[in-house]
């Protein structure tokens, strides 16, 4: 964290400490319209992406400073005006128009602010290519939802939530499992790459030993689903890849009556991404379940 205060204090005194201010601002008026628990999370998540930025950008031999730029604002947008994607304007459009405002407050020169500016843009616009600072942040942003890093955050958005671990795993761990998978080719550079693999493996391995726990001293037990999407699939870079897998996490019998679950799947495009929309049904009672979640975009 200090690497990162240190760049944007030797270039840009007194910014870093008002984006975090803006940053808190946001959480705290979105955690207070609506009724959540008071948060930091967006700040800390913010404070990795930078420090992993920091790292790549290090890896890559490339400057760190307009990375880590990007990685501060990327998603100060998220909560405008105290909402979260309740308006047409993408999330990151919202951050390019505060960091813009800020960083001309700051003195920062035109042609940075227009790159950190197309870097926010493109970041998760497929139609906008990604390039320079962009892809380092981009890689960072999905590190830091890996490995250790990536399972405390896991745990603290269920909590947040209000969830029990069996509910979170119900509802969350299929996109944890098919993101790690996906991972080392949804990265941009070498450097994401590399730690990509790293990292994935060991989100794999946390979340099957504590499957097999819950499974073992009879706490809950879980049944892993493969579905191979077969189509092909546009990376951001223009290439095409054959085929995905989707990784589905469900309990392996209705809780309410023990009789088996039923697996039924389909696809739709959101407004941000292509959703996998997985439904669980009992054979025998009412019960049923489901989980959602964007399909991994590709680099």
């Amino acid at each position: 964290m200090n690497d990162v205060r240190n760049v944007l204090e030797a270039r840009l005194p007194g910014l870093h400490a008002r984006i975090e201010k803006l940053l808190i601002e946001s959480e705290a008026q979105y955690n207070a319209e609506s009724s959540q628990v008071p948060s930091e999370f967006l700040l800390e998540h913010t404070r990795r992406t930078a420090a992993i930025a920091h790292k790549l950008a290090g890896m890559e031999g490339v400057d760190v400073f307009l990375p880590i730029l990007v990685a501060l604002y990327h998603d100060a947008g998220k909560f405008h005006e105290g909402e979260y994607h309740q308006d047409a304007v993408p999330e990151e459009e919202h951050a390019a128009l505060l960091a813009e405002k800020m960083l001309t407050e700051f003195g920062l020169a035109r042609s940075d602010i227009e790159t950190v500016l197309e870097s926010l843009r493109a970041l998760y616009d497929e139609r906008l290519p990604c390039i320079g600072p962009c892809r380092i942040v981009q890689d960072a942003d999905r590190l830091d939802k890996l490995g250790p890093l990536g399972v405390g955050a896991f745990f603290t958005k269920a909590a947040l939530r209000g969830r029990g671990l069996v509910d979170a795993l119900e509802q969350a761990l299929s996109r944890e499992l098919t993101y790690a998978l996906a991972a080392p080719r949804s990265m941009f550079t070498d450097a994401g790459r590399k730690l990509a693999g790293e990292q994935a493996a060991k989100t794999i391995a946390f979340f099957d030993n504590l499957l097999e726990q819950l499974e073992s001293w009879g706490i809950a037990s879980f049944e892993r689903h493969t579905v191979v999407l077969e189509d092909d699939f546009r990376t951001r870079d223009g290439a095409t890849v054959r085929g995905m897998e989707v990784t589905i996490a469900m309990l392996r019998a209705c809780p309410d009556c023990g009789a088996p679950l039923a697996l039924t799947h389909r696809r739709e495009q959101g407004v941000k991404c292509e959703r996998f929309i997985a439904y669980f049904k009992c054979s025998q009672c009412g019960y049923s379940g489901g989980t959602s979640l964007c399909l991994p975009v590709l680099a």
